[in-house]
């Protein structure tokens, strides 16, 4: 299916690696996602896990320029706090050994509370692990705030959840609003360790956000772009060209049906959005 393969790199491991070493051609850096959430089992959490210390030994064998991403629903919150956070801390400890950073994605709201405090717990740990905060969530900016005071790796994206307007933002200029909000907020934090990396393919917040690292005088190894493969990718590289730091988010896995038509049903938007972006790079 041309719609799906133009967007996720295929099902297997040798897929997400193959089209890591394309981004890394291009000059940027990949985030490989082992595609699976809302796992109700013990076992399919545990198999995930494994998944992904495959691909952890396969991004070192290959020595590919690239981190993970795993969701903490995948690794088993949603069976026991335990579960999840047994899965997480064996593939960050390997992760950690072989050089590879790892990032948490950000899930629905009923999960956000409870992912942060595992990847509080993690990161106690094993410094090398990130987060991703959803701008348009109205409790992100007080997130930011209690996370970042420690050192800290954000993923700021606008987040593709469909949620209640008691907590969320619904429109896009109040998401855009938040978003430049907590750039600014991010970048004046750089200083006290954090690093922020900003999920968007949203032309006018890019600029955004380089007028403002550069009007706050932040080195361009302080930050990074980060967008999802296949979409809007030839902006990534003009950004890459001009010394800053990217990364491709590549998903991969036979659950692409389910992971796939949940984005499309949560926002009519990522309809027009992912059609938008079918004939383009």
């Amino acid at each position: 299916m041309i719609l799906v393969s133009r967007f996720i790199a295929g099902t297997r491991i040798s897929d997400a690696i193959a089209a890591a070493r394309k981004v890394n051609a291009r000059g940027m850096n990949a985030i490989i996602d082992y595609l699976g959430e809302d796992v109700t089992s013990a076992d399919a959490a545990h198999a995930a896990a494994e998944e992904y210390l495959r691909l952890i030994q396969c991004i070192e064998n290959e020595q590919v320029r690239a981190a993970i991403s795993l969701k903490a629903s995948q690794m088993g919150l949603l069976i026991s706090r335990d579960v999840c956070i047994d899965n997480i801390a064996r593939i960050a400890e390997r992760a950690e050994h072989a050089g590879i950073f790892v990032w948490f994605d950000m899930e629905g709201s009923a999960l956000t509370r409870k992912t942060i405090e595992v990847f509080e717990e993690i990161r106690e740990r094993r410094p090398s692990v990130g987060l991703c905060l959803q701008a348009s969530l109205v409790r992100t900016g007080g997130d930011f705030d209690q996370l970042a005071k420690n050192p800290f790796h954000l993923r700021l994206c606008k987040g593709a959840y469909k949620e209640s307007p008691s907590i969320a933002y619904t429109t896009k200029n109040a998401v855009d609003g938040n978003y430049k909000m907590l750039v600014q907020k991010a970048l004046e934090q750089t200083t006290r360790g954090v690093y922020p990396a900003f999920a968007t393919h949203d032309d006018a917040l890019l600029d955004f956000i380089v007028t403002q690292a550069s009007d706050k005088k932040i080195a361009k190894s302080g930050y990074e772009f980060q967008m999802l493969y296949g979409i809007h990718n030839d902006r990534l590289v003009a950004l890459a060209g001009n010394d800053h730091k990217t990364s491709v988010y590549i998903p991969y896995g036979s659950h692409w049906f389910p992971y796939f038509m949940r984005r499309l049903r949560e926002r009519k938007e990522n309809v027009y959005f992912l059609l938008r972006n079918l004939f383009r790079n």
